[in-house]
């Protein structure tokens, strides 16, 4: 696998916006894209410095994935990814409407996938597939942890919170696949922000 290229301090700070380019023509994206197919699991391997988790299959590694968080991919310089090519991806945030959205960006920081929310139902957008991800189930309490991650009519994969895998029955691309792991687990900032009810005069 290649060498891991840390972002300075100073690209670290460096806001990002929601009028980044997808990843596309004259990418290596482009040129090789990353489809999985089968149940891969996220299992820990380090405990301080990269990589600390990786993304497997049958025994195959798929991704090398640095350390995450909530206030480190919302407000910090991101979880770092390493695909089996040696090519990086990073998961961080952008601002985008009024919101703040988690992404995965390439090298060159053209968008692999973007997540959004509404409802509880989650959109993980690339530049050739769309998505729908939500629970495949209601618990009473807490967050669920079976999700169904769909395209148009077709179930792509089960998307599981504990213990963090993805089973893909037809494609699933690589970037939407991650995304769906990261937004199970640490939800968007606007789903903790609490609502204050409407207050009308009149009405009790």
């Amino acid at each position: 696998m290649g060498d891991i290229v840390e972002e300075t301090a100073e690209e670290a700070q460096q806001p990002m916006q929601g009028a980044l380019p997808f990843a596309g023509a004259g990418s290596r994206e482009a040129e090789a894209p990353r489809w999985l197919v089968g149940k891969a699991s996220v299992r820990r391997i380090g405990r301080w410095s990269f990589p600390l988790y990786e993304l497997t299959r049958g025994g195959e590694t798929i991704v090398r994935m640095g350390r995450t968080g909530w206030f480190k991919v919302y407000f910090g310089n991101g979880q770092k990814i390493e695909l089996a090519d040696g090519e990086l991806w990073t998961v961080r945030s952008i601002g985008a409407g009024g919101s703040i959205c988690p992404v995965i960006v390439d090298a060159a920081r053209r968008k692999v996938a973007m997540a959004g929310v509404a409802h509880g139902t989650y959109g993980i957008n690339g530049k050739d597939y769309a998505c729908v991800l939500y629970p495949a189930e209601k618990p009473r309490l807490g967050r669920a942890n079976r999700w169904i991650l769909r395209q148009f009519e077709d179930e792509l994969a089960v998307v599981t919170r504990n213990p963090p895998s993805v089973e893909a029955r037809l494609p699933v691309h690589l970037g939407a696949a991650l995304l769906s792991l990261f937004v199970v687990r640490y939800r968007l900032p606007e789903e903790s922000t609490p609502s204050v009810p409407a207050f009308r005069w009149g009405q009790r």
